[in-house]
């Protein structure tokens, strides 16, 4: 394969983690997007369109819908790539669902025990659906995404709420009065603000749980609690 070729796929290396490219991932493992033919010298695809026609796949576009409207890979280009062995579906493709304990094994092979506590929190908060999400440094939440245990927020409103009221402010159109209440900031500016105009400080990631073990996440905090227990760990955080 090309180097010209891996630089056309590694170009979206920032945006896998995404909650809307997960999303992608996991239509692509479907058994409904399986691709008509593959182009392996050209590392191209063919898939079954919605109309009479198909889609022709490269691995920086597609002429599909949602890849002309996000310009942003579909689930036909995350499907190619998994075909060329650039991209690992993983346990989607086959649709595992991921336990407390296979959870927990990749947990404690990959973070370390401070990181494992700071881990176990963020899992206290965001619950069994994804009802929170937090600012993580870049090289540690990278880490999170690359190993499918966090995924990036996209949500504009979630990702404001965690920025300074007078940072909000600065996305009011002009001669707007600024609503008293941060609710009612966000609801107003949100619209109007475009993902890569939030900007967090270092170059901070907002993540939530990953999609994998979203369901797991008072499962995951008990027992971490309980394989690395602290003694100043208040009676909430551990039962």
């Amino acid at each position: 394969m090309t180097n010209a070729t891996l630089s056309s796929w590694s170009q979206w290396d920032e945006i896998h983690g995404l909650s809307d490219q997960v999303k992608r991932q996991k239509s692509a493992s479907e058994k409904k997007n399986t691709p008509v033919s593959i182009d392996r010298s050209n590392a191209t695809g063919t898939f079954k369109g919605s109309a009479k026609s198909n889609y022709v796949t490269t691995l920086s576009s597609c002429n599909c819908v949602d890849f002309s409207r996000r310009h942003l890979p579909c689930k036909h280009m995350y499907r190619l790539a998994h075909e060329l062995s650039l991209f690992s579906l993983g346990a989607v493709s086959s649709g595992h669902v991921v336990t407390r304990d296979e959870a927990i094994s990749k947990i404690t092979q990959v973070l370390s025990e401070d990181e494992i506590a700071t881990f176990a929190y963020f899992c206290y908060h965001c619950g069994n659906n994804q009802a929170s999400s937090e600012l993580f440094p870049s090289d540690f939440a990278n880490r999170l995404i690359k190993n499918r245990l966090a995924e990036e927020v996209s949500d504009i409103p979630t990702l404001l709420t965690h920025l300074r009221m007078n940072d909000i402010r600065k996305f009011l159109p002009a001669g707007v009065k600024s609503p008293s209440k941060k609710v009612d900031l966000i609801s107003l500016v949100a619209p109007n603000v475009a993902r890569e105009e939030i900007i967090f400080p270092d170059n901070m990631k907002c993540l939530t749980l990953h999609s994998d073990i979203a369901h797991l996440g008072h499962s995951i905090h008990r027992r971490l609690c309980a394989l690395y227990p602290k003694p100043e760990q208040e009676l909430w955080f551990v039962l």
